[in-house]
């Protein structure tokens, strides 16, 4: 009761001086400003709230609470793998990669235009998809899924044709 009884004092006293400033005190957690005889009131509800952090309140778990629902849930988050790797953010690669695409097709149809063979053109260079998983056994490649299914298949093939020729 004494350390609030002090605070209240000093309060007081900032107050006083307020009101004779323009008759408003300033509450030290929130920097808001009082009337002298408000300011104590508000000072002891703002220091509570000042001190506590609510927690998110999530209706949709507070609807499942007591349903089939709820474990429903619960056996589904159980079931994901909460470890997944981040994904990775290779946005330049793939814009450059589509750059030189439009680029190749432009110099495609020029050529085309004043009356030239596609043949006549040298070969491109493979386009390489960061994304893209390469089998151990034939050396394709694959997206991330599509490759873990090939790669099991492609582990137990006995009469396998050569792979592809590297450029």
């Amino acid at each position: 009761d004494s350390g609030d009884h002090l605070s209240a004092e000093m309060l007081c006293m900032q107050a006083a001086s307020a009101v004779q400033q323009g008759g408003l005190g300033q509450c030290s957690f929130c920097g808001r400003r009082f009337v002298c005889t408000r300011l104590e009131k508000h000072v002891s509800v703002c220091g509570k709230s000042q001190g506590s952090s609510r927690k998110v309140f999530d209706s949709s778990k507070a609807r499942a609470r007591g349903t089939e629902l709820e474990q429903y849930q619960q056996w589904k988050s159980s079931e994901r793998p909460q470890d997944k790797p981040p994904r990775r953010n290779n946005w330049r690669q793939k814009h450059e990669i589509f750059i030189q695409t439009l680029r190749q097709a432009r110099q495609v149809q020029q050529v085309l235009s004043k009356g030239g063979k596609v043949s006549d053109l040298p070969l491109l260079p493979p386009i390489k998809n960061p994304d893209y998983v390469a089998c151990p056994y034939c050396r394709r490649q694959f997206a991330p899924q599509a490759a873990e299914r090939h790669i099991s298949k492609c582990k137990t093939i006995k009469n396998r044709p050569p792979p592809p020729p590297q450029r």
